[in-house]
């Protein structure tokens, strides 16, 4: 028969034991900042490291955008920079209504005041009746102009730059080739001799 002893354990032995269970629940529920400042004062500089380079990015070293580079790639990566030549396109010319409306001014301004009326007509019929009345009476009317309402500076670089010296006026025949064509059965436009009441270009 076996006999087992069994020794009492006293309460002061317990303690002992209990004691450091204690003391590791404790620190395992303390927060880590609060062990931190009980190991060393909160006025005190780290012993790892500076805390700025952890935390705050402006910091650390970075690349800005003006100072990026992008890598070439694909046929871009064959050709040198150095042949890489970009050609901003030339400026415009500035055009101001203020010179359009001058040149419009001129050219109104050398009709007689019976047909400078034509301009200040904004309803077409009422345009047209005048300006075939005038015509009857033997003013020289530009129909494309005075009646259609084409811009006269316009229109008239256009004329010069197809080569016509002259066009009919409201009355007469229209012309019946551009200038320089010719061929059979086709009235040639002759620049050197306007007829009489048309209107030089």
């Amino acid at each position: 028969m076996t006999h087992l002893t069994v020794r009492q354990t006293r309460a002061s032995e317990l303690a002992s034991v209990a004691a450091p269970v204690k003391k590791t629940v404790a620190v395992a529920t303390q927060s880590f900042l609060d062990e931190l400042s009980r190991i060393r004062p909160t006025n005190s500089k780290p012993a790892f490291g500076r805390a700025s380079s952890q935390t705050n990015v402006a910091g650390q070293n970075s690349v800005t955008a003006s100072n990026a580079v992008t890598p070439a790639i694909g046929f871009n990566a064959l050709v040198p920079k150095s042949s890489i030549v970009v050609t901003p396109p030339p400026p415009a010319a500035p055009v101001t209504t203020d010179t359009v409306q001058s040149a419009d001014d001129a050219y109104w301004a050398k009709q007689p005041s019976a047909v400078r009326q034509l301009r200040k007509i904004d309803d077409y019929s009422q345009r047209a009746s005048l300006g075939a009345l005038l015509a009857s009476e033997g003013y020289s009317i530009d129909t494309p102009i005075m009646v259609w309402g084409w811009d006269p500076g316009k229109t008239t670089e256009l004329r010069q730059q197809f080569g016509y010296t002259w066009v009919p006026s409201a009355m007469q025949s229209p012309v019946t080739a551009a200038p320089g064509i010719s061929g059979a059965g086709i009235t040639r436009y002759d620049p050197a001799h306007p007829p009489t009441g048309s209107i030089s270009v």
